[in-house]
Parts: C-alpha cells; sequence; structure tokens
C-alpha cells in the first residue's frame, strides 16, 4: 500500500513577482521576465534549482510559517514590494500577501538569496 505524502508545497512570490518553489529537496528560483514585469524592463535573472538539506529547509518553513501566523504582518492587496506565500496541503490553499516594509519580508528574502546564491 502507498503511503500518502502529507508534504506540504509552499510557494514565495517576491515584491517583482519572482517565484519560488520550496519542498524538502529542493528549492527551485522562477525569475520574472521583462515582458511579465510591472516595468516592462525588470529581468528576475537565471532559472536556478538547488538541492537543500534538512536544516535550511527546516529553517525556511519555520520562517514561512512565523509570517504566515503572525497576521500583523498581512495586508489585503497584493502590491509592488510586498510578498506572497502559498502553503499547498492537499485539496487547502493557504495565502496571505505580507506588507513590502514587514521583517517577514526582509527575512524571507535574505534567505532565499542566500539558498539560491549558494
Amino acid at each position: 500500500m502507498e503511503q500518502e505524502s502529507t508534504q506540504k508545497n509552499y510557494r514565495y512570490l517576491d515584491g517583482s513577482g519572482n517565484e519560488y518553489i520550496i519542498n524538502n529537496e529542493f528549492i527551485e528560483y522562477i525569475p520574472i521576465k521583462p515582458i511579465y514585469s510591472s516595468s516592462g524592463i525588470y529581468d528576475g535573472g537565471n532559472y536556478t534549482k538547488k538541492e537543500i538539506n534538512k536544516l535550511e529547509y527546516d529553517q525556511l518553513i519555520s520562517i514561512l510559517n512565523r509570517a504566515m501566523n503572525n497576521e500583523k504582518s498581512h495586508i489585503k492587496n497584493r502590491v509592488k514590494a510586498s510578498g506572497m506565500i502559498i502553503i499547498q496541503d492537499k485539496n487547502k490553499e493557504n495565502m496571505c500577501i505580507l506588507n513590502p516594509n514587514s521583517k517577514e519580508v526582509q527575512n524571507i528574502e535574505k534567505m532565499l538569496r542566500e539558498l539560491i546564491s549558494n
């Protein structure tokens, strides 16, 4: 009998629309291209997919979950520089938009940059 995966899928969209897909094996960076950017000029760079270890995964998920639970940092509408977290769990999806000036956005994006650049 096959065991059903209880693994949640995490996605993060940064303030420029670049997307990060996170699971317990890898982080995938899907950059926005100029044609899709609000300025028509911005380019998010190159697509990257990197393996991550358990410690890196646990730290990142902890930061994302803290941001998700801190409703004071949430805003209603997606604006430039805001972050967006999407957590897919089986048939349920949770989502929040983070204030662009929040510590949560700074912490998440700092860790994501570090993981992608290593």
